[in-house]
């Protein structure tokens, strides 16, 4: 009966690597097995830490030092209620929070508009000089970011002309680099191209008999045929900005950021261990919700960027 029960697991797996024909044989069971375990122990290594970095939170200083404990000592709902009060009045991570809402949202309505734009018209209008532009569009993936990270940063000093004479705008200390960054993203523009070139040219020629103009045609036909890939770049816009240090330690000062507060507050001595602790879980909750939300479009996004036209 249990040869038959397991047996009977086994053919209502979908099929994999491992067909269910395979699964059947000791060979194939011995494979899938190990296969679990290996995958059991790298979730492991993956979830542990963040687990033990919740629960470190809620415990007291000097219980972290003394104590080898993994669990908290004291898990009472006072306890736990006290000490996200405690810690979140000490943070003041209020106004980081909003300028990240800011910067993610500003991020993703550039990265629609200006990289959606692109794609529409190497696909679709297809101007004098196109293919020119599509070969550099190309090949600034090949570019590595290193190269770029001065000219950006004089460009951002004195935009738009990089001189060192003073002419220009300083765009330091704003959200305009990084927003105009995320307008720039060369993998985008492709992802939006490939999904307008899989779009029957009729629904444009269709629009323009009717009066349409490339903006309505735009907004109107082919962004809403394309919504798998502007739900995949939303997904990828909003969870990139609550884990990009790189770019906020270069260009914010005042207008500072989440991840930008977290890295501030080691070298803060005010700030005790237990409460830093507390700031991660914090600034771990957005992301958390963001693949809660979308678990099902992000697993789908990740089909759509693999994708070839």
């Amino acid at each position: 009966m249990t040869n038959k029960k397991k047996i009977s697991r086994f053919d209502q797996k979908p099929i994999g690597v491992l067909s269910r024909t395979d699964l059947k044989t000791v060979k194939g069971k011995i494979i899938y097995w190990i296969f679990f375990a290996i995958l059991f122990i790298v979730s492991a290594m993956a979830v542990i830490p963040a687990i033990w970095t919740i629960f470190t939170g809620f415990k007291d200083t000097q219980e972290i030092y003394n104590s080898m404990s993994f669990f908290p000592k004291n898990m009472s709902w006072g306890k736990i209620v006290g000490r996200i009060s405690e810690s979140w009045g000490q943070l003041q991570l209020g106004k980081a929070i909003i300028n990240t809402v800011l910067l993610s949202l500003g991020s993703l309505v550039v990265r629609i508009v200006v990289c959606g734009f692109g794609g529409y018209v190497l696909s679709k209008m297809k101007p004098k000089g196109s293919k020119l532009i599509f070969t550099l569009v190309v090949w600034t993936m090949m570019m590595p970011a290193q190269i770029r990270m001065v000219p950006n940063y004089m460009s951002y000093l004195h935009f738009p002309f990089a001189s060192d004479h003073g002419v220009g705008v300083n765009l330091l200390d704003t959200f305009w680099p990084i927003w105009l960054g995320a307008g720039s993203d060369t993998f985008a523009v492709l992802l939006f191209k490939n999904a307008f070139d899989g779009l029957s040219t009729s629904y444009v020629e269709a629009a323009k008999i009717d009066g349409c103009t490339n903006y309505g045609i735009f907004f109107k036909i082919m962004m809403p045929l394309s919504m798998p890939i502007v739900i995949y770049q939303s997904i990828e816009v909003l969870s990139g900005a609550w884990s990009d240090f790189f770019n906020p330690l270069l260009i914010l000062d005042k207008n500072s950021v989440v991840p930008l507060e977290i890295f501030r507050m080691k070298s803060d001595p005010t700030v005790r261990m237990n409460t830093y602790f507390m700031a991660l879980v914090f600034a771990s909750i957005p992301p958390f919700l963001i693949f809660a939300i979308f678990q099902k479009h992000i697993m789908g996004g990740i089909n759509v960027g693999g994708v070839k036209g």
